[in-house]
């Protein structure tokens, strides 16, 4: 992200079989997920750290949150947990899988369906994994500052659950709705909005004003779901 402060450092999150991880088998689950990108930070100089996530990415973001050390999270595009769903119990359930893969296009049995092409293969496990990631996060509370974003025509997160996310952190909470569907922040004017949130953390915590220092490392792992 050009437009932010020359002394941010970003980092990019890759699932397996997705992007410079292509050629690996592109199951994981949570804690898997959640390790390899702990271990791949933990690899770096300690420094202040805050974590981007869109749609899966953001539960991503929350998980790894709460096991690693950081000053913040911008969550874009996102169910808030099994809180926003009108049948909690049925998130995870393989009928509710199921239900998710439809609204996506894709084959109920898609994980194991024969002829899927390398990226439907992908976004069928990142799914589940989506799926998966709703109800673990649903007890996680943070102590940092936590911005949520919904595209206001956004057709796979109801823009309403947007305060929900206000629970997963005892800091402060900023949550904000902005024009477009659900992959606005990857458009001009989208990216424009988290690049804004962004460097509004990063002058919150320059002001002095309690918030944690400025942050120089911004591993950014936007997952298309």
């Amino acid at each position: 992200m050009s437009d932010l402060p020359e002394e941010v450092e970003t980092i990019g999150v890759s699932l397996p079989g997705r992007d410079r991880r292509a050629g690996e088998r592109p199951h994981t689950t949570l804690a898997a997920a959640v390790a390899a990108i702990s271990t791949e930070l933990h690899a770096f100089p300690p420094r202040s750290t805050v974590f981007y996530g869109h749609s899966l990415g953001a539960l991503l973001a929350l998980a790894t949150a709460h096991v690693s050390p950081c000053n913040g999270v911008v969550a874009s595009c996102s169910m808030p947990g099994t809180r926003g769903h009108p049948d909690p119990a049925r998130v995870s359930s393989p009928e509710g899988v199921a239900e998710i893969f439809a609204l996506h296009k894709l084959p109920g049995d898609a994980l194991e369906a024969p002829g899927l092409s390398p990226p439907q293969r992908a976004l069928a496990h990142d799914l589940a994994l989506t799926a998966e990631s709703l109800r673990a996060v649903d007890h996680l509370r943070l102590a940092v500052p936590l911005t949520a974003l919904a595209g206001t025509d956004d057709p796979l997160i109801d823009p309403g659950v947007l305060p929900l996310w206000a629970a997963f952190t005892s800091g402060r909470f900023r949550g904000r709705r902005v024009d477009g569907g659900h992959f606005f922040p990857f458009a001009p004017f989208g990216r424009s909005v988290v690049v804004d949130e962004l460097r509004a953390l990063i002058a919150t915590a320059r002001s002095g004003s309690g918030a944690p220092p400025l942050p120089d490392r911004l591993p950014i792992g936007p997952v298309r779901s």
